[in-house]
């Protein structure tokens, strides 16, 4: 049976290009002043998720801006879950646009790449993309919310809630369910097979752990002057010193890079099983 998105997606996909465009931009300044309003993101985030949100929903028609939707205004109520709790992060509650890029850019090239090839592949790449995005948000909001500490992900000795790396049992069976709810909607838009819903999850959910690990390896932290660590660079105006880590590679750097390896994970498993 064929999903109302699908539907929806053949009667649009039959409108004329300056109709469709139309639709596309009346949406988005609807779903960008919804988003502003309700604090979900900020000016320079709006003005960037209406770029990536024409691209996913002029390639993905329907279906795709349907999944798009539902993690950024998902991601973003989960994200609330951590409001005030998180001390040590260098962003916290209202997405700006290295963020939207950083959880975005990765489902958008793939279906860019999709819409260039014609490769089905790139769609279950797209959910994979999303679904780590996903997976790492509902990790890091629900993990907050874990009666004990967070352990690093390399070390497993016990680091301050919110630092990149840290892991809590709470927030891994989050990120699980989290990738597969995404997993799931991928199959009831697109529509697919119960072993590409599989491979979705596990890409998502996988992702959300390589991001933990760069988070606890190659991710810049800083020492404040009490000698704890934190992911800002500044407190209280003044610079601090750098702890470890690549300079340049913060928590959106490896955002970006969890997408993309969940992608090609997805690509690769799907390569092996066929």
């Amino acid at each position: 049976m064929r999903s109302l998105t699908s539907i929806l997606d053949g009667v649009f996909l039959e409108l004329p290009l300056y109709l469709r465009i139309l639709i596309i931009l009346v949406f988005l300044a609807a779903a960008a002043i919804f988003s502003y309003r309700k604090r979900f993101l900020t000016l320079s985030g709006v003005s960037t998720a209406i770029v990536l949100g024409f691209i996913v929903f002029f390639i993905g028609g329907i279906s795709g801006i349907t999944i798009f939707l539902f993690f950024f205004i998902s991601a973003s109520m989960l994200s609330r879950l951590s409001d005030g709790r998180n001390t040590v992060a260098d962003k916290t509650g209202r997405r700006d646009m290295m963020q939207v890029i950083a959880n975005g850019v990765p489902a958008s090239l793939m279906l860019v790449l999709y819409g260039l090839s014609h490769n089905p592949a790139f769609l279950g790449a797209f959910a994979a993309a999303i679904a780590e995005a996903e997976a790492d948000t509902a990790a890091s909001s629900i993990g907050m919310l874990s009666a004990r500490p967070p352990v690093s992900i390399v070390t497993f000795t016990p680091v301050p809630p919110g630092l990149s790396g840290g892991v809590t049992a709470l927030g891994i069976v989050s990120s699980l369910a989290f990738s597969s709810l995404i997993a799931v909607l991928y199959m009831g838009t697109f529509g697919c097979v119960i072993p590409e819903l599989l491979t979705i999850a596990a890409a998502g959910f996988l992702g959300s752990l390589f991001d933990s690990f760069l988070g606890a390896t190659v991710q810049v932290h800083y020492r404040k002057e009490d000698g704890t660590l934190t992911e800002k660079s500044l407190d209280n105006g003044k610079a601090l010193e750098r702890a470890r880590g690549i300079p340049f590679l913060d928590n959106d750097i490896v955002n970006l890079l969890s997408g993309l390896f969940s992608a090609a994970l997805f690509m690769s498993i799907r390569m092996i099983l066929q």
